[in-house]
């Protein structure tokens, strides 16, 4: 016990210089745009309930950031410390589970592997990238109530062998893993692996130590079900996943071939790290476009073949099927962030709970030795110790890196210099400084690297850096924009969105605001040509028409908005405001109603309903 609070107070040390670090990417549109609720405590539900980052909404995960801001006022500081401790939690909670695991096929000295094993779990270089990244708490908490499930259910199965069957905690495994799930979405693997926990593991044994035959037949034909279904499920819907990729630069079968790579890196770099190609970019990795291109790709997945064969190979043996567990932990871990779905290929966060499998496997290796020669027992441990140790270091470099920006943009640029995001991060960085030309050069390396970039979104992107140094520019560079891919010129909603916000808030005067917008409006409001961007394009750009105060072409751009997403609730209170700066009585009663109709339906959050009781005072 005193080694384990040892390890968990130095994986704190450790991590703390970290809490410095900037806020990224996403951290700025799920978790930064909750204001302090501390005066308006009722919008609270609305943060709760209204994100969109998966098809649950992931409330529980939006909860503990209200709840942040309730107490504390956000700061990336707090959330970066709340994450901390809730790795530090789950470093505790991993240990549990193998110390309960260990000791159920009496493993010599289970509590101190257990401590040792839970302790490299914790202090793997792969997850400072999910500790220190804030919006990855989704993934941190779907994996606390995960753990917590698994070590309810472990707890129930010991009552069973014990003879003192309490069923009530496979209710709360079951709460567990509702909770799991509205964290996210990926916590549904738990059920698999909590099937494949009885399957392999616990083997349906009763309290004398028989096989409780009704339980086999029931879990069997659950997973025989489970599987059948996904076999269908991969069958016939084959052309809607297909269909799915449309704004992916790969195919299924390029995704599902590139992963056999990816999921083998995975394994290296939890088992021997290699922290110099670690970070938050990978979009330079090289994607299979078959089995034989590059020639990894049939070595990866012949591996994964021979995987299968010894796992088969191994199902006599009772610790052969203890070690199946761990390997199927890791891979069902995986199968729905690294399979058919279409996401990016590679985020080093996905490992964060099937991770926990690979150091349980070492655990199974670890009996099985000892077992045949006892002597080795305290020689392994030492190493298991050393091992501790050098992850620690490791994960002390990392940390360094992640609590200063400089350091992490140059880290990422160095780890990845064909990285489109490592090197546009750095265009900005250069930008921040004043180099203007060290910016354009990095923008330029950006553009050359990107797979799905067009030369629009380089026009904008040069003249957003412009406008970081107050550059006066010429309106020969606005004509630039759009000259090329003239159906549909841009294709980063985010590049705009972040020139438009400077343009808003007046951070260039050099700039010429209206000469910039004219050009948008000459793109994106041609007559006949409705639909030459996504949404989002025509919603920023009637922002920044209105803070021109041109309220006719910001109405037109909301009109194309809502074209393109009907009944859009921020899109209708935006025409509702454009339409009563332009005195459209009509338009704006339409609008009111619409949005009336969506508020009986309880579609309205209270800051939309408090917004549209502004305009029914009028």
């Amino acid at each position: 016990m005193a080694l384990a609070l040892l390890l968990i107070a130095a994986t704190g040390w450790i991590y703390l210089p970290g809490v410095s670090g900037p806020p990224l990417l996403d951290d700025f549109s799920n978790v930064s745009i909750i204001p302090d609720l501390g005066a308006s405590p009722e919008l609270a539900l609305d943060y709760i309930v209204g994100n969109r980052s998966g098809p649950l909404g992931r409330p529980v995960s939006l909860a503990s950031f209200v709840l942040e801001s309730l107490i504390f006022d956000w700061r990336v500081e707090t959330s970066k410390q709340i994450n901390i401790a809730l790795h530090l939690l789950n470093g505790c909670l991993v240990i549990w589970l193998f110390a309960l695991l260990f000791r159920h096929i009496e493993i010599p000295g289970a509590l101190g592997l257990a401590v040792l094993l839970g302790a490299a779990w914790m202090l793997s270089p792969l997850f400072v990238s999910t500790v220190l990244y804030v919006v990855q708490r989704m993934a941190m908490l779907a994996c606390t109530f995960m753990l917590l499930a698994l070590i309810t259910y472990c707890h129930w199965r010991n009552r069973i062998l014990a003879g003192k069957s309490r069923h009530s905690l496979l209710l709360v495994a079951a709460v567990f893993f509702v909770l799991a799930v509205y964290s996210k979405e990926n916590a549904i693997v738990l059920l698999p692996v909590l099937l494949l926990l009885e399957v392999l593991w616990f083997e349906f044994k009763g309290s004398r130590g028989q096989v409780v035959t009704r339980s086999r037949q029931v879990v069997l034909t659950v997973v025989a079900l489970g599987a059948l279904l996904v076999v269908i499920v991969l069958t016939f819907a084959q052309e809607w996943y297909a269909g799915t990729y449309y704004r992916r630069y790969f195919t299924l079968s390029e995704r599902l071939f590139t992963e056999t790579r990816i999921l083998w890196d995975y394994v290296a770099q939890l088992y021997l790290p290699d922290v110099s190609r670690m970070g938050i970019y990978h979009d330079d990795l090289i994607v299979s476009k078959s089995l034989f291109e590059p020639l990894s790709t049939l070595y990866s997945t012949l591996g994964w073949v021979l995987v299968v064969l010894v796992c088969v190979f191994l199902l006599r043996w009772r610790y052969g099927r203890y070690l199946i567990f761990a390997t199927t932990c890791f891979l069902v871990g995986h199968s729905t962030e690294s399979t058919v779905w279409p996401l990016e290929l590679y985020f080093e966060h996905r490992n964060y709970f099937p991770g926990i499998g690979l150091f349980l496997g070492i655990g199974v290796l670890f009996a099985c030795l000892v077992r045949k020669w006892p002597q080795v027992k305290s020689p392994l441990l030492a190493y298991l110790g050393i091992y501790v140790l050098l992850l620690a270091t490791q994960t002390s470099s990392q940390v360094q890196i992640w609590s200063s920006q400089s350091l992490r943009i140059l880290n990422n640029l160095n780890a990845h210099p064909q990285s489109f995001r490592a090197n546009t991060d750095m265009a900005v960085h250069m930008a921040s400084l004043g180099s203007i030309e060290a910016a354009r050069h990095y923008s330029a390396i950006a553009f050359e690297t990107s797979r799905t970039q067009r030369s629009g979104d380089y026009n904008i992107r040069d003249l957003a850096l412009s406008c970081m140094v107050n550059e006066h520019i010429d309106g020969a560079r606005f004509n630039q924009v759009g000259t090329e891919n003239a159906a549909r010129p841009l294709s980063s909603v985010a590049t705009l969105i972040t020139l438009v916000r400077m343009l808003q808030d007046n951070v260039c005067p050099n700039f010429d605001r209206v000469a910039f917008a004219n050009r948008m409006a000459e793109i994106f409001l041609i007559e006949g040509h409705p639909n030459k961007g996504a949404p989002n394009i025509y919603s920023s750009l009637a922002v920044l028409e209105n803070a021109l105060q041109r309220y006719d072409n910001a109405y037109a751009y909301v009109e194309r908005f809502l074209a393109l997403s009907p009944n859009n609730k921020r899109g209708l209170l935006m025409k509702l405001h454009f339409a009563t700066a332009l005195g459209k009585v009509d338009s704006a009663k339409e609008v009111i109603a619409t949005l009336q109709g969506l508020d009986q339906r309880g579609k309205l959050t209270v800051g939309e309903q408090q917004t549209l009781a502004l305009y029914l005072e009028q």
